[in-house]
Formats: C-alpha cells, structure tokens, sequence
C-alpha cells in the first residue's frame, strides 16, 4: 500500500500542526514545528502565561511521539477519528497504545478547527478504508482486549472468593 500523509493545521493558532502519515497498518504521528516552538518561546522573554499555552498545547501529541518512539507505530486498528462540530471542521483522534498485546491507555489529540476539512475527511475516509483491509492484531474480543477488562475480571473473581469465605 501506498504512504499517506496529512498534515493538520489549527484555524485559531496556525502553530499547532500534526502531520499524519499512513504506512501500510501503522499510523505515524510527527509534531510539525515543535522543536522549533520550543527554541522560540526559550529566546523570546514571552510571560509565564504566554509559554504555558504553547507547552501546553504541545503536551498530549509529546506523550504520543514519546510512546511511539519506545513502541513503534500505532496499528491502525487501535486508531479511531472524527470530525465534530458545527462545521464538521475539528478533528480528533484517539489512538490506544498496547502494553503486552493488550489496549493500555487512549490518548485523545483534539486538533480543534483544522484549516482544511475536506483533507482531514480524505484522511479519515482512507483510514476507515486501511482499516478494512487490515489485519487483527487484537488477541481477545471487547472488554477483555483493555487492561481495565482484565483487571475488572480478577477483581470480580477475588470479590467472589472472599465471599465464599
């Protein structure tokens, strides 16, 4: 399969860019600009307020891209998104990392308004489309491919035991 690759821009505040790329199963996430943000906002004598907003905007799409380099990509097939919105024009994408074959934790990246809906909905439509084709990587089915599930079970059976004594 061909690489796809979009990269979203926030209408309110043009620095917040992600770029997408799809490879085969695996999503790739890049934080367009941050090194270069952060060198900004280190040079300018910018108040607290000003650089806790451009950190703070920046700290969701870190975590992933820090969970990606020590994983990998994400699987397409734990990557959900959508559009919302009046317009139908912000985006948001939820991706679920695996720890030990199992969904862990969902990491949410709200993109706000993007500057481009109709790309952003190509890109769902060829997510959605990869996803179809693609293979499971899922070794168990609804709640007990999350952690939570797992954790639920044993302790609905240790509930169990201790009441049986």
């Amino acid at each position: 399969m061909k690489t796809y690759t979009y990269t979203a821009r926030n209408v309110e505040d043009p620095d917040k860019v992600l770029t997408f790329t799809l490879e085969g199963e695996f999503l790739k996430i890049n934080l367009t600009g941050l090194a270069d943000q952060v060198g900004q906002l280190l040079d300018e004598k910018d108040d607290a307020e000003e650089v806790k907003k451009q950190l703070g905007s920046q700290v969701k799409p870190t975590s992933l891209k820090m969970l990606e380099q020590i994983s990998g990509p994400l699987h397409i097939t734990d990557v959900q998104g959508k559009l919302t919105g009046a317009g139908g024009d912000k985006l948001q994408i939820t991706a679920w990392k695996r720890v030990g074959g199992l969904r862990a934790a969902p990491l949410v990246l709200k993109m706000g308004r993007v500057d481009n809906p109709e790309a952003a909905q190509a890109f769902l439509a060829e997510l959605q489309t990869r996803q179809e084709k693609a293979s499971r990587i899922s070794k168990f089915f609804g709640p007990l491919d999350y952690w939570f599930g797992w954790v639920g079970l044993v302790l609905l059976v240790l509930f169990f035991i201790r009441r049986e004594e």
